[in-house]
């Protein structure tokens, strides 16, 4: 009887809760879509201390929706249209010569973040733990390089990580947000001649804010700061096609070791 008790109580406790859950007032940001441009700069170094600079630009499609449960999802498509390195030529960042690809191997990709959403102050604070998956680019000169320029195709990431999200509606018109994720990158592209798969873990930190100047129409701003963290060594130039002078070294090979930028947005929410 006590255990039929406490479940009822539980269950109605957790019922009140849900309904007494406003989700309205964030819905009227939240629920979005839009096409953003995003300018980013990375820092790139290799094993002997030298560095190099490397900037991009993209664009972006967004999907944003908060359901009435309180689930929140976000599913974002990128895509780097203009690369161009600073400074540093080396071969290694791609960029010094007529090759394909620079050493930064996120060019584009598909990411989806699912949570769920507690209002914690009503109408202002919301808390949204989530969890990601996504499917990116890993086209660095080096990742093709290791497969000796075959199966381009499979110069990919698999990655997977979880987030949190704290958003603060300040007026119906404005509103703000920090999101916090770590993620891991699972490198599917079969490196031969021995190399070990490039996995890393990235770390993200971005802080925005959304305004409705008029009816549907919604802008945003974001900024962002990226931490790379490596679980393998990165394949000595040398020992693959398109080796240097510096054959046999992992100097010529250059990693990113962070990035940070920006992104402006227009869309319209629904």
């Amino acid at each position: 009887m006590r255990k039929i008790l406490l479940t009822t109580l539980t269950l109605t406790s957790v019922a009140s809760f849900a309904a007494a859950a406003d989700y309205t007032p964030f819905q009227e940001f939240d629920n979005q879509y839009n096409a953003g441009y995003s300018f980013s700069q990375y820092q790139l170094s290799n094993g002997g201390g030298q560095q190099a600079l490397q900037q991009n630009q993209g664009l972006n499609i967004q999907v944003e929706r908060l359901f009435d449960v309180g689930v929140w999802m976000d599913v974002d498509a990128n895509y780097v249209i203009s690369t161009n390195s600073l400074g540093n030529k080396s071969t290694g960042t791609g960029m010094g010569g007529a090759q394909p690809a620079s050493q930064v191997p996120n060019l584009g990709g598909v990411n989806g973040k699912v949570g769920y959403s507690f209002a914690a102050v009503p109408s202002h604070l919301l808390i949204t733990p989530y969890a990601l998956l996504g499917y990116n680019t890993n086209i660095a000169m080096s990742t093709i390089t290791s497969n000796n320029f075959s199966n381009v195709t499979n110069d990919t990431y698999m990655t997977a990580g979880v987030g949190g999200r704290i958003e603060y509606r300040i007026t119906k018109w404005v509103d703000i947000y920090a999101d916090q994720n770590a993620v891991y990158n699972w490198d599917q592209s079969a490196p031969l001649n021995g190399i070990m798969p490039q996995n890393n873990m990235i770390y993200t930190t971005a802080l925005g804010a959304k305004f409705k100047p008029y009816r549907n129409l919604i802008l945003g701003v974001n900024g962002f700061y990226n931490n790379y963290q490596y679980m393998a060594a990165a394949p000595a130039s040398g020992s693959t096609n398109g080796g240097n002078s510096t054959s046999g070294s992992t100097y010529s090979i250059y990693q990113p070791q962070n990035n940070f930028g920006g992104m402006i947005t227009v869309g319209l929410t629904y």
